[in-house]
């Protein structure tokens, strides 16, 4: 897993991100987190690419990777598994959701035959 609060800590740019990486803010969106887990906490988002744990939420799911049909269309997909964690006390993290996300892209490669010569 891959925290992001771990990260941004060695990165000058991404450390100011982390004063606003509270429940306070989540609850703008969610207005549940801060009923649930009091306002001011903070939160750390922790990603895994494993498919053992995106598997967890999303059982039958096809693996990341890349795949072609039989008619030569490509197929690039990406599964991320996330847990949000909350401080409940200092150092002491609870983990509150889990977050699936998949990222798909699909395209075709083609050929031009036609000679650049004849234009």
């Amino acid at each position: 897993m891959f925290s992001y609060r771990e990260l941004a800590k060695g990165n000058a740019k991404m450390k100011p991100s982390l004063k606003v990486l509270t429940t306070s803010n989540l609850g703008t969106v969610l207005p549940q987190f801060i009923e649930d887990y009091g306002a001011d906490k903070r939160i750390d988002v922790a990603f895994s690419p494993s498919h053992d744990l995106f598997k967890e939420g999303f059982p039958g799911s096809k693996m990341t990777g890349m795949y072609m049909d039989k008619n030569g269309n490509w197929k690039l997909q990406v599964n991320v598994a996330a847990t949000i964690n909350v401080e409940m006390s200092p150092e002491v993290w609870d983990s509150v959701r889990q977050v699936y996300v998949t990222l798909v892209f699909k395209y075709k490669l083609t050929t031009d035959d036609s000679n650049p010569f004849n234009k």
